[in-house]
Order: C-alpha cells, then structure tokens, then sequence
C-alpha cells in the first residue's frame, strides 16, 4: 500500500478565520449602536430635541466606495444607492462646516439658525434618512468627535 498524502492547508484559511470575525465584529458594533439610538424614549418635556452628532465618513453619512474598497464614493442605501456621492457636501450644496447641522426639513427649513448648549449656534444645511421629528444633527470633524458627543436631549433655541 501506499503512502497516504495529507491534505495541505494554505495560509489561506487563518486569514478566512480572522476577515469573518472582523466582519462579525463590526457588524455587532454597527447593530448595537442601531438598537441604542432606536430604543432612546423621548422625554415627557416636548421642547426638547435630540442632539446627535456626525461627520463626513462612510458610516455617519451612508456612502462607501465603490470596486472593493478603492473607486470612487457611492452612496451604500437608499433610493440614490450606488449613484456618485460628493463627501462633504451638504443637502442645501454647502460644504460641511463647524455649525453645520442636519434637519428634518418639515421642521427646520433650510437657513434656519439653532441655538445648542454644548455646541454653539449652526445653521441647517442638511437632511437625513433617520431624522425625523425632535432629532437633529450636528457636525463635527472626526468621527470620534462625534461619538464623543453622542445622542443628548437638549432644549434648543431658534434664533430669528
């Protein structure tokens, strides 16, 4: 009889290992970050509107780049999904600036000036797909600043 060959295993599955626990890990960041901003009750008090933060990069503003990570940026969802995405530009087609802030644009129109303890007066230039209602968005220049601020109830002001 002859010599039994052992099957080799290539380099290839402790990297197959490490790329589905990294996507794995990811994802459950992404959810639970999901399910925390999804389950926060509104107060009692009605003049207060939920303050949240965001910045220009793929996971606060929704695009992603195209042909594996390295094309141009396309929007990831929504009715635009795939279509080309200009980073950094707002809704209103004003470049995203300290005083930034996004709306919903039944509430707050364009040009509208907010007062925010914490953050200063901003000015909505922008929508998006989750703010709805008492939620709006402020910007910030990295994306650890604006999880460091996070999802706060604030009493606004409207400036005339």
């Amino acid at each position: 009889m002859g010599k039994r060959r052992r099957a080799r295993r290539g380099p290839w599955l402790p990297l197959a290992v490490a790329a589905v626990l990294v996507a794995a890990f990811v994802f459950w960041r992404t959810a639970r970050g999901v399910r925390r901003r999804a389950t926060t009750k509104p107060p009692a008090d009605s003049s207060l509107v939920l303050v949240t933060g965001y910045c220009n990069c793929g996971k606060c503003c929704g695009w992603r780049r195209s042909m594996l990570g390295f094309g141009e940026p396309v929007y990831d969802y929504g009715p635009m999904k795939g279509k080309p995405k200009k980073i950094g530009i707002t809704a209103s087609g004003k470049r995203a600036k300290k005083g930034t802030i996004a709306a919903d644009p039944k509430r707050y129109k364009f040009g509208t000036h907010l007062q925010v303890p914490g953050y200063g007066i901003g000015t909505v230039e922008d929508i998006g797909g989750s703010i709805k209602g008492r939620h709006i968005d402020v910007w910030f220049p990295t994306h650890e600043a604006a999880r460091r601020w996070g999802a706060r109830w604030l009493k606004i002001r409207e400036l005339r």
